[in-house]
């Protein structure tokens, strides 16, 4: 007699009041195609939500509900390996949606005995505004072997496209990353990711595993706090001293060159004022340019002209945003949403 051994997938879930997210999200789930001999569980790590999320949690049917009160983000993430009991593991947001061919997409890849990691890029809603559609053309974009790939799977710094919004993985990934480094505020995921790329694990962007997220910032003043957010000295510092900064460093180097250019800019329109002359105002060209070249790189990679005036924007925001946390100046970030 033939045994055929069951596969579970461990859909974790990290939230802090997104009542209003989640049955969205569990009918999604509850909506997926489910491959041969695959199942899944559900497991929710609520970080102190004050909207009744876990209330809704429960209503819902969540197979497993933690509460950790004031947890950072990274501590929760653990909590959940912890708790899970998958052959294979996945991370979502409470506000996204994955599309019902999800696991089956991923399912091939699971099953490899090698330590793997798979993810891509979230879209944005349908409804999504310009922001929100220019920002996921920076992600769909901003690895060049995606231009070349179509929808085809490639490795190369596909670290870059993984965060936890669509993450999944083995157990084997486990025994090369054990965990998510609770050091971190933010920017666990991507240090996660690459540390795994650094392990030797096959770390794979798939094209066809579409999640939709439906939190995406609307607004300039949202996109900026959550740039700010997410941007982490500690985690630059973890990148630079493993890779030497021949991988993963693109935010660094563009963060550093945007704060030059900020400074002379700053020279340069104070020594107009001084001196009552245009001349120096030249030294503003150097900020136009660290931001409108790689919009300029994006657009054409999406063919797309209209992307160059809105990205940008959305880099200038960018490199102010990774700029003041780079220079410590803002020691205190709650989370973007909490100020929504």
């Amino acid at each position: 007699m033939t045994v055929v051994r069951q596969n579970i997938l461990s859909v974790m879930v990290v939230a802090l009041n997104e009542a209003r997210n989640l049955p969205r999200l569990l009918a999604a789930l509850a909506d997926l195609e489910l491959p041969p001999t695959w199942s899944f569980e559900t497991i929710l790590v609520d970080g102190g939500s004050t909207d009744g999320t876990p209330d809704v949690a429960r209503e819902l049917g969540v197979g497993t509900l933690l509460s950790l009160p004031g947890a950072s983000i990274p501590v929760c993430r653990n909590a959940a390996l912890q708790a899970a009991r998958g052959t294979a593991l996945a991370f979502l947001d409470g506000d996204c949606l994955p599309a019902p061919d999800w696991l089956a997409v991923a399912a091939p890849h699971l099953l490899s005995p090698v330590p793997t990691l798979l993810g891509f890029p979230v879209r944005p809603p349908a409804s999504g505004n310009w922001i929100q559609r220019a920002w996921h053309a920076h992600w769909q974009h901003k690895n060049n072997a995606a231009q070349n790939a179509a929808l085809a799977p490639f490795d190369r710094d596909a670290f870059r496209l993984i965060t936890t919004r669509n993450m999944l993985f083995n157990r084997a990934l486990l025994q090369v990353v054990p965990r998510f480094d609770e050091q971190l505020v933010t920017g666990e995921d991507t240090d996660f990711a690459f540390r795994a790329t650094e392990a030797g694990a096959h770390v794979l962007a798939l094209p066809t595993l579409v999640v939709t997220h439906l939190g995406e910032p609307a607004t300039l003043q949202d996109y900026y706090r959550q740039q700010l957010w997410h941007a982490n000295r500690r985690a630059y510092a973890t990148i630079l001293k493993s890779s030497g900064g021949k991988r993963g460093a693109n935010a660094i180097y563009f963060t550093l060159a945007f704060l030059g250019c900020l400074f002379l800019a700053v020279a340069g329109l104070l020594a107009a004022l001084i001196f009552l002359s245009w001349w120096p105002l030249l030294l503003l060209l150097p900020l136009l340019l660290v931001t409108a070249a790689p919009a300029l790189l994006i657009a054409l990679r999406a063919r797309s002209a209209l992307l160059i005036p809105r990205l940008s924007v959305l880099y200038f925001l960018y490199g102010l945003a990774r700029s003041i946390d780079f220079l410590g100046l803002a020691p205190e970030k709650p989370s973007w949403k909490s100020s929504r």
